[in-house]
């Protein structure tokens, strides 16, 4: 069974968080988990000055204790971020990153990873939308397959260079 645990700033889960890594051949499909969590980071910042904008919720995945995986959700608005012109005209969740370390692909945690942050979102705990989207670059089958099967189609819209797909909460 996988659990998620919100990462922290300077908390010792982002040092951990830091150091998992994909295979030399996935490095193009993902950022890095440094560059996530410092975007996380920035976004919040942005949204504690001004009180309102874009949200973003990093969390760690672990398997028996041991982080095998990270997952960023975010509740983005697309009047206050011109880079959500290919998403909808209201405020939607995002998976922004969904990424497995590579000792434990193929194992069935990204489909559980997704499955969790997708139980968060149906909450809708950020606030009130009716759609989630993702985005992932096209030639990583492994993705696709993975929002395929949960449910997530692609909205035939490209965002620098990665097919978006969404689905209704």
């Amino acid at each position: 069974m996988i659990d998620l645990k919100p990462i922290f700033i300077l908390d010792k889960e982002m040092e951990e968080c830091i150091n998992l890594s994909v295979t030399e051949e996935q490095n193009n499909f993902v950022a890095s988990n440094s560059y996530s969590l410092a975007e996380a980071y920035d976004v919040n910042k942005k949204y504690a000055e001004k009180g309102e904008g874009n949200i973003a919720a990093p969390y760690a995945a672990y398997k028996d204790g041991k982080m095998v995986g990270f997952v960023m959700i975010g509740y983005l608005h697309p009047r206050n971020d011109e880079d959500f012109e290919n998403y909808c005209d209201e405020p939607f969740y995002y998976i922004w990153r969904l990424f497995v370390d590579k000792e434990y692909q193929g194992k069935g945690f990204g489909t559980e990873i997704l499955r969790l942050a997708m139980e968060k979102v149906k909450t809708k705990y950020l606030g009130k939308a009716n759609w989630c989207f993702s985005s992932y670059v096209p030639e990583n089958t492994a993705s696709k397959r993975t929002f395929a099967a949960y449910g997530f189609s692609e909205n035939g819209c490209i965002d620098d260079g990665e097919a978006i797909c969404k689905i209704n909460i």
